[in-house]
């Protein structure tokens, strides 16, 4: 296998994900879609600020709930919040478990605490798996306070993944579903593959063996 690291996004590609169901979930508690957009709108502010790790959970959930209907409760927002999770194939999940065992597998992703807990406990921490059969080790925003596709973020990660290994750049694929990212990966002279509907990464990781 020509490369020894592989950078995983997960919304998008490990984690399938309807951002819909979550403005329809926040729409029937009262908080319109245009309050949503991350272009507009406060309550898109509060959710780029917790996804850069600057609430806890319950703080975000108690502030987003005064912008809905009166009487809505943190934990209905958590779970209109958390509705953008649809789930993640056993395929996938057994597809980067046994491309662990031949490289390193990293995952680096603009994320929150609400969704990543989900993901553990309803696919990386459940059924029997643990987070560590599927990466070496997890990158998110929320704890760096970075966020893609600025470059500190990549240039961190590479800096971590390398830690006296010897690895270079071209030893290491990072795999997203926003173009953005992707070409702020090349930049950083990583090897970068978009990741669309119609591409199959499974498949993919098939035939690089």
């Amino acid at each position: 296998m020509a490369y020894k690291n592989f950078i995983f996004d997960l919304g998008g590609v490990i984690l399938d994900i309807n951002m819909q169901k979550a403005l329809d979930g926040f729409a029937a508690l009262g908080l319109p879609e245009s309050e949503l957009r991350f272009d507009v709108g406060e309550a898109a502010d509060l959710m780029h600020r917790y996804q850069l790790g600057h609430f806890t959970t319950d703080e975000f959930c108690r502030r987003l709930a005064t912008r809905c209907n009166p009487g809505t409760t943190p934990e209905q927002v958590a779970h209109a919040w958390n509705s953008i999770c649809l789930g993640i194939p056993k395929r996938k999940l057994d597809a980067i478990k046994a491309l662990k065992q031949r490289a390193n597998v990293y995952l680096l992703s603009n994320t929150n605490d609400l969704h990543w807990q989900y993901c553990l406990d309803h696919w990386f921490n459940a059924n029997g798996n643990r987070c560590e059969d599927f990466f070496d080790k997890v990158f998110l925003s929320q704890e760096m306070h970075l966020e893609k596709p600025h470059a500190e973020i990549f240039e961190q990660v590479i800096k971590t993944i390398d830690a006296g290994r010897g690895s270079e750049t071209s030893d290491t694929i990072f795999l997203d579903d926003n173009i953005d990212n992707v070409n702020a990966a090349k930049n950083c002279c990583i090897q970068a593959v978009q990741i669309t509907p119609d591409f199959d990464w499974v498949d993919y990781l098939k035939a690089l063996d």
